[in-house]
């Protein structure tokens, strides 16, 4: 039995062996989805029983990915999540000049039109308006937070912590917009639902979202809410994700009855300087 069989036949537990390789194939299979792709440029409706039990990944990289394709130019990564071959071998981004910026980067690929910066974003080093597009897939919630604990995960939360600044980010914006060329496009999500400090991320409520497109600055050219069930991810409203808890998988050990991933919902802004 191959790992994908083991984790379907094991409940799709999230995490579990199998996991990986089975939300790798939904991946791959959305984005190269003519349809799935236009639900996501839309902000249509997704079919029923989409990516269940499978984190926030599964909407947010094709939701931005939906919009890159109504650009050219150069993008900015803020945060890796686009770091993989099957991602950047993408039409919308194999031929585009791009620059992967993270404090946290798990691999270098060697491209010739990729290049990686490894900082915070709130100290730029980055020539203003250099960038067309910035893709900042769930990253800005741990901005001024305190590092992603590591194994083993009681010990590393117990060590003595920074200072937090749950207002970290919007130093980070501030940079994405001096970096954008006019007119140019941030494309942020963030995890949303019940606002909560978990330390080393947050949670943002509907205030939360409405600050982080205040301390941009720009334009709201969209803004799209998503929530996961047992059956799956499906577009919402903010309302529809109001009481979403997120699971915290390094502080909750055990698994909630509706078996989520990480995030419950997620919100999508499309900022224009």
């Amino acid at each position: 039995m191959n790992l994908i069989d083991q984790y379907i036949k094991g409940r799709r537990i999230p995490w579990s062996p199998g996991y990986a390789k089975f939300k790798h194939k939904l991946m791959v299979e959305t984005l190269a989805d003519p349809e799935m792709m236009r639900r996501f440029a839309t902000t249509a409706p997704l079919p029923a029983g989409f990516a269940p039990h499978i984190d926030e990944r599964a909407v947010e990289v094709p939701w931005c990915l939906a919009r890159l394709g109504r650009s050219s130019g150069r993008v900015l990564d803020a945060g890796s999540v686009l770091n993989s071959d099957f991602i950047l071998d993408q039409p919308r981004l194999k031929s585009r000049d791009m620059v992967i910026w993270s404090l946290v980067i798990d691999q270098f690929l060697l491209r010739r039109n990729l290049s990686y910066v490894h900082g915070d974003f709130r100290a730029p080093i980055l020539r203003p308006e250099s960038f067309e597009t910035i893709v900042c897939i769930s990253t800005i919630e741990h901005v001024g937070l305190w590092p992603i604990p590591s194994p083993p995960f009681a010990e590393s939360l117990a060590k003595p912590q920074p200072q937090k600044d749950l207002f970290g980010y919007r130093g980070a914006l501030q940079t994405f917009k001096e970096l954008l060329v006019p007119g140019g496009h941030l494309l942020v999500t963030v995890p949303f639902g019940k606002k909560e400090d978990q330390d080393w991320l947050q949670v943002f409520d509907e205030a939360g979202v409405d600050d982080i497109a205040a301390s941009f600055g720009g334009q709201v050219a969209e803004k799209a809410f998503y929530r996961t069930s047992p059956e799956g991810w499906q577009v919402a409203t903010p309302s529809e994700c109001a009481d979403s808890r997120y699971y915290n998988f390094v502080k909750q050990p055990d698994r909630d009855p509706d078996m989520p991933a990480a995030a419950r919902a997620v919100a999508c802004l499309d900022l224009v300087k």
